[in-house]
């Protein structure tokens, strides 16, 4: 059985400013400019946001192959909301898909299957309102 995912986190000698390493890759986070950081990298919520669409990537092109439908090409934009009445959460996650080559109903099947597999935007479904929807363009 692999191994649990697990990244390492530091502090830089910028205020704000951290590096991620995940295996081998190394990559710069700012705290957020209200925190201190420089507003150049991502902050956590944009790495969130990263780390769900490329789960949602991997699922639905997967499954694309495997139900062969010719996805030509497949895109999200991704929005977090933050509760203006409980800063410590966000009040709504959207998740726009876009899918070339395929029709309305093979998107609505993709997007179903990442919702169904997806770890991650499970955890999230969980506790925030989310909105997904696929559009074939």
């Amino acid at each position: 059985m692999p191994a649990d995912p697990a990244i390492t986190a530091r502090t830089t000698d910028q205020p704000g400013r951290f590096v991620v390493s995940v295996r081998a890759n190394h990559f710069v986070a700012d705290a957020t400019e209200k925190r201190g950081g420089a507003g150049e990298a991502p902050t956590a919520t944009e790495w969130m946001l990263t780390s769900l669409a490329s789960c949602g990537l991997a699922v639905i092109t997967d499954e694309a192959r495997k139900r062969r439908i010719p996805a030509s090409s497949v895109s999200v934009d991704s929005t977090a909301t933050q509760d203006p009445q409980d800063r410590t959460r966000f009040s709504r996650v959207t998740m726009h898909w876009r899918f070339a080559g395929v029709t309305q109903a093979q998107a609505d099947e993709l997007v179903r299957a990442f919702t169904d597999v997806c770890p991650i935007y499970n955890t999230i479904a969980r506790t925030t309102p989310m909105e997904v929807w696929g559009e074939a363009v």
